[in-house]
């Protein structure tokens, strides 16, 4: 009966067995026979959460319908935020192995980790979520449905909590007088602001950007009670948790202002940019004034920035004459630097302000310093670019509104007119992944300023899937792939490695030559060092694939595939059973700062048997001979010399079973010397042998069981034998 159920539990399961075969088959040739939409439809992910600041979003209950597609919804108060990530994976598409894929959004600080075979986990740190856009996390995925691996998208959408509105301790205004006012925001960063004056606004207004926040600077053109309103834009919205709706506009800035007629007439000037250089402050320059009749002819006025007396001395103007188009030509004597943004300038007739004026005094155009900030790839420093990146070039000197930069070579290239001062410039610029100079040439006015930009490779350490392995005669495994130890049954005769230069540079991402020591380490059975190398300088240069190839320098390069044996003194095929090679290949981390990929592979010679000779003394054998009665005899101390077979445990390394066969000579009671011996004969024996479990690796004694058969060559007899004895291992 027992027989019975037993064979029906086997059919059940290899039944069981068959149908889930059946079943992923099936569910393979569906998903591969549909359309790519279809297969783009299956869905790994049964949840997704994330942890940020305190508070928990899943795509269960806050998913986000935004340009058409789904959208996992969460808010942040840090734009440096830290979040956690959970995937809970469906249970209709198991998944075997998940990647994350890198993006210059976020910073990976907890790789995923499989917790239970229940959900995954992983940490990242976002790089600037308020200027950061189109986030998502993007999976590779490896899954019994899919013979290449899946990408699976989770697309999310950031939102926070932005207030702006207006406090100004004054509410008097003068037309023609610019005032300033700072906005109180909690994140100036996220409003959206145009740094032009508006036109035919009874209040004309504009924004800067400073240090301690955003300015809006006023100017009233006409007099009264006049509300100023001014819409405000956020780049990344505030959510409605009530009607579950984004707001990108915030309430406007409002208040009302007193506009009052200015207490000064406003004289206009020819020239809004004047050079302060030394001749000037000797011989002056001419500029044309706005008439006005209480304006003196040839006397000298003092330029000021303030009304009251004891004012900062700007510069001296001597009106001269009147000119036939109404205005008045003056010298100008300018003596300090003055910018229109710090104010008005106080016409002067002594220390009583008579008109006000304003236009810019700067210094000599001068640019100190060129420096180079990266968007991803390298970090560049100074004045170093790469190849098909996007940088800001930051440009500091004096008198910078002055300048008409170029770069030679560069074709996509614009200036941030937000961030653009007298002491800073700053131009967004795209640099050619052709690009054939190794300098890139600046010119101001069409002369070189003699601060070019250093062109340089990339050396980006590159995954070590462009190294492979080849050992004996199966196909090459990619390194980086190799997870678990490598068995072999048969000789070593050579290890390969050898490179693939075609996977190191991509069309849209470029890596630059890849610099590596690979070391070799080979033990015996018992770890006992047999040999160590290493070999260093190892240079490998992208393929012709890459965008750069035509300008690489391909010096030190190494085309040709590396065999092992030529460095090794204890060659491969020279091996025993159980050694083991250790292979370790990595980046030389002095050439990536401290960065790079390190990954060690292990060989190990397995066998299934070895064979040995054993010398033993069974004592108290019962031995048996064919054709006779009784239970057979007991011997005395016999001696055996055997050539057997040991056999090695498959799930452990370099591990015997507990028994062995083999084949030799049984001498019979060999140790009875005395006179009236008998029982003596010598045999050509069969023999099993049951030992007890080693305690060392190589035991010279042990007491094992035999248990066999033979022939006797003295007597002519067939017999077999049972009973314990001495080994001694030689």
């Amino acid at each position: 009966m027992n027989k019975i159920l037993s064979q029906l539990s086997q059919r059940t399961k290899l039944s069981i067995f068959l149908l889930r075969i059946v079943l992923i088959f099936f569910l393979q040739f569906s998903l591969f026979s549909f359309s790519d939409a279809q297969i783009n439809s299956v869905d790994f992910f049964e949840e997704v959460k994330i942890k940020i600041d305190d508070n928990i979003f899943s795509t269960k209950k806050d998913t986000q319908l935004w340009q058409g597609e789904k959208h996992l919804h969460f808010e942040y108060r840090n734009i440096k935020a830290v979040a956690e990530i959970e995937i809970f994976p469906s249970k209709l598409y198991p998944i075997r192995e998940l990647h994350l894929l890198p993006s210059k959004d976020y910073e990976v600080l907890d790789s995923i980790v499989n917790v239970n075979n229940t959900h995954f986990r992983f940490k990242v740190r976002f790089t600037q979520l308020t200027i950061s856009k189109y986030l998502q996390f993007t999976f590779s995925i490896k899954s019994d449905i899919f013979l290449n691996p899946y990408i699976e998208e989770v697309k999310l959408f950031q939102t926070t909590s932005t207030t702006a509105f207006l406090n100004p301790t004054d509410d008097r205004l003068f037309i023609g007088e610019e005032r300033a006012f700072k906005v109180e925001t909690n994140r100036p960063n996220n409003i959206v602001f145009f740094s032009q004056w508006t036109r035919d606004e009874k209040i004309n207004y504009k924004f800067s950007r400073k240090q301690d926040g955003l300015w809006i600077h006023l100017l009233p053109t006409a007099s009264g009670i006049q509300r100023l309103n001014v819409p405000v834009n956020l780049k990344v919205p505030n959510f409605d948790a009530e009607t579950r709706k984004l707001n990108y506009d915030l309430p406007p800035l409002e208040f009302e202002f007193e506009v009052k007629q200015s207490k000064l007439v406003f004289l206009n000037t020819n020239r809004k940019e004047i050079t302060l250089k030394s001749d000037l402050q000797s011989e002056g320059i001419e500029i044309e004034l706005d008439y006005h009749p209480s304006l003196k002819l040839k006397k000298t006025y003092r330029l000021e920035q303030q009304e009251e007396k004891g004012g900062w001395l700007i510069g001296e103007i001597f009106t001269r004459s009147v000119l036939s188009n109404g205005r008045v030509l003056c010298w100008l004597r300018p003596f300090n630097y003055h910018r229109q943004s710090d104010g008005y300038l106080y016409i002067k007739d002594g220390d009583l302000a008579r008109f006000i004026t304003n236009f810019n005094i700067t210094p000599p155009m001068r640019i100190d310093k060129i420096t180079v900030v990266t968007k991803k790839g390298n970090s560049s420093k100074d004045n170093i670019v790469y190849p098909g990146e996007t940088v800001e070039i930051k440009v500091r000197g004096e008198g910078l509104s002055k300048s008409k930069l170029i770069f030679e070579g560069l074709t996509e290239i614009q200036s941030d007119t937000l961030l653009r001062t007298e002491n800073e410039l700053i131009f967004l610029a795209k640099i050619p992944m052709n690009i054939n100079k190794s300098v890139i040439e600046i010119f101001n006015w069409g002369k070189s300023i003699g601060q070019p930009l250093q062109v340089q490779e990339y050396q980006i350490p590159h995954p070590l899937d462009f190294v492979k392995i080849k050992i004996e005669e199966t196909p090459d495994i990619i390194f980086s792939e190799i997870d678990q130890t490598i068995f072999t049954q048969k000789t070593i005769p050579n290890i390969i490695i050898a490179f693939d230069p075609h996977k190191i540079d991509e069309k849209k991402r470029l890596f630059g030559k890849q610099f590596l020591s690979v070391e070799v380490i080979i033990t015996s059975n018992t770890n006992q060092l047999l040999d160590r190398q290493t070999i260093p300088n190892i240079t490998i240069c992208p393929g012709e694939n890459s965008p750069r190839f035509d300008y690489y320098d391909y010096q030190n390069c190494r085309f040709e595939n590396i065999s092992l044996n030529q460095y090794l003194r204890q060659k491969t095929f020279d091996l025993e059973a159980w050694s083991r090679i250790e292979i370790v290949i990595q980046h030389d981390r002095a050439k990536y700062g401290g960065q790079g990929f390190y990954k060690k592979a292990e060989i190990i010679l397995r066998r299934s048997s070895s064979f040995d000779l054993d010398v033993s003394f069974p004592a108290g054998l019962v031995t048996k001979r064919v054709g006779t009665d009784g239970f057979g005899s007991l011997s005395g101390v016999s001696m055996a010399i055997i050539a057997q077979f040991s056999f090695y445990h498959p799930r452990k390394i370099a591990k015997t079973r507990p028994f062995k066969i083999g084949a030799g000579f049984l001498a019979l009671n060999a140790f009875n010397f005395a006179e009236n011996a008998s029982n003596r004969d010598v045999g050509i024996v069969l023999l099993g042998s049951l030992y007890p479990i080693q305690r060392k690796q190589r035991s010279k004694f042990s007491f094992p069981l035999f248990l066999g058969g033979g022939y006797f060559l003295s007597e002519g007899k067939f017999f077999y034998l049972i009973g314990p004895g001495i080994r001694l291992r030689i």
